[in-house]
């Protein structure tokens, strides 16, 4: 059974953290502006949106998951938050001049989302869609891997895996991709809260997934000290980003 991300509203909101400012300085770059109206699909709760809300851009946004749009609405009270699925957009055509989407593309019926962000996108209007994972060498990503090991799952990794090509098969121009590295750093606490906001995890580790979780605690123990020492993390960003 795939867990649902109303289930995980709570772990989401306490342990997930945002994105590269350069992910938002390419959105720029290519032509994003204050003056559009941008929508947000599988907004969650907020976090892509959050740096174009703090600088007085217009965003909708958009997801399935109410209990999620319920902590997107307690942060930005005065931004429209909608209940909806990315397949099957409540808005009219071409009803706003670009398109964001983070951390979710994966999880969608991606041809169905992608004809979805067309119609809804006015003529010349612009889309930025991506996704983060962990570096290979990560020290969080490398005890994770230990920590599934010891408990006898194997979690697959996160993110959209073996290319875009829905992305590259759709009618857009101006196609580009931006692969941005990162390196940030969260609270001991907050990377244990982070792991219980995962899908996938929860997916793989069913009644195990506490067992799991005090593995990876005592690694982080072991390798950053006791208490809520912060823990830096080295993610890789892919942002795809087109033109209609």
């Amino acid at each position: 059974m795939t867990t649902t991300f109303d289930s995980l509203a709570e772990n989401y909101n306490a342990g997930r953290i945002g994105y590269a400012n350069e992910i938002y300085n390419h959105l720029l770059d290519f032509g994003l502006n204050p003056k559009h109206r941008i929508l947000d699909i599988g907004c969650g709760t907020g976090l892509a949106s959050a740096p174009l809300l703090d600088n007085n851009f217009s965003v909708v946004g958009v997801d399935p998951s109410e209990p999620m749009l319920a902590h997107a609405k307690r942060r930005y009270p005065d931004a429209q938050w909608v209940a909806g699925t990315a397949e099957k957009l409540p808005f009219d055509d071409a009803s706003f001049d670009a398109v964001i989407s983070a951390q979710t593309i994966h999880r969608l019926d991606r041809p169905a989302a992608i004809a979805e962000i067309m119609r809804v996108l006015k003529p010349n209007g612009l889309t930025g869609i991506w996704w983060k994972h962990l570096m290979r060498d990560d020290a969080v990503k490398m005890m994770r891997d230990e920590s599934a090991a010891e408990v006898g799952v194997n979690v697959p990794p996160s993110g959209l895996q073996g290319g875009f090509k829905e992305f590259y098969g759709a009618p857009w121009r101006d196609h580009t991709l931006r692969v941005v590295p990162w390196r940030t750093s969260m609270p001991l606490s907050q990377v244990l809260q982070m792991e219980r906001s995962r899908g996938n995890v929860h997916d793989r580790m069913g009644d195990r997934l506490e067992t799991y979780v005090s593995a990876l605690e005592r690694r982080l123990h072991e390798r950053f000290g006791p208490g809520d020492s912060y823990v830096p993390l080295s993610y890789m960003h892919y942002l795809y980003l087109a033109k209609k």
